[in-house]
């Protein structure tokens, strides 16, 4: 799925036992998310996402096959912070936990700006090197034009030392007869790493390469509080490394579905 700060107390994690590590992220995160909402007069909308994926590929570049994904999402006016998480069901492929947190607003009426942060910890990458990433984005939406809404993104890893540009073009389709909605989404873009391997002893590894890809979603609204979605996802990349680029497969246009269950509070 394409593809949402923690502080210096959380990096603990990532030294510790995988699974440990893990546990500990989720329990802290809870935690203060508890702190958060007893703070406020009222709770935040929260949602759930269960779901699962034939291949999770992250920008062009496939980082394991069947796995299991689970998300929770708070939001609160423009805010919204997460956490998010997959699990591979074979050994060997990579493990993610990722914190996120992002905050949006609209300096003209046919532009919406949001700012976002992201940390994420890895096990299990192949040939090692890399345990985690930190990575600031920026992304702008421009109004629907003659149904497409546009889309330009821009991020930046600091461990990995990585830039990323990204354009997209999204549509929703009204299924009337379903009650639902198919909603398209198409991109394109280019990253180039000068640390691709930031905690591997030798030379920094660089690397450059595009991407491309697009994605079909039907969510069909079973309850008050739950939605069923159905995806359909294919992205391919073109000018990868093996060795000095992202970690991932050397598979190139990779298909893949989801199948999951929203829920929201």
């Amino acid at each position: 799925m394409v593809v949402p700060a923690p502080k210096g107390w959380i990096l603990r994690c990532a030294q510790n036992d995988r699974r440990s590590g893990v546990v500990w992220g989720i329990g802290v995160f809870l935690l203060l998310a508890g702190a958060i909402r007893a703070q406020i007069d009222e709770a935040p909308p929260v949602r759930i996402d269960v779901a699962y994926a034939s291949s999770y590929v992250f920008r062009g570049v496939e980082r394991a096959g069947d796995s299991a994904q689970a998300a929770v999402e708070f939001n609160r006016d423009n805010l919204r912070g997460g956490l998010w998480i997959n699990q591979p069901f074979s050994q060997g492929d990579t493990r993610e936990v990722n914190l996120n947190a992002a905050y949006a607003w609209r300096p003209a009426d046919a532009v919406t700006l949001e700012a976002s942060v992201a940390h994420a910890w890895f096990d299990d990458v192949p040939g090692g090197g890399v345990k985690r990433s930190l990575e600031a984005g920026l992304n702008a939406t421009l109004a629907p034009i003659q149904g497409f809404t546009p889309g330009l993104a821009y991020y930046h890893d600091f461990r990995l030392r990585a830039d990323t540009v990204q354009a997209s073009l999204a549509r929703s389709i009204a299924l009337t007869k379903l009650g639902a909605f198919l909603e398209l989404n198409f991109f394109t873009g280019w990253v180039s790493g000068d640390d691709w391997r930031p905690d591997a002893p030798g030379p920094r590894r660089a690397d450059s390469y595009g991407y491309w890809g697009g994605e079909a979603h039907v969510p069909y609204r079973v309850g008050p509080h739950s939605t069923v979605v159905a995806g359909l996802h294919y992205a391919d990349s073109f000018g990868r490394s093996i060795t000095n680029g992202p970690f991932g497969r050397t598979g190139h246009g990779k298909l893949g579905v989801t199948l999951g269950v929203n829920l929201d509070f």
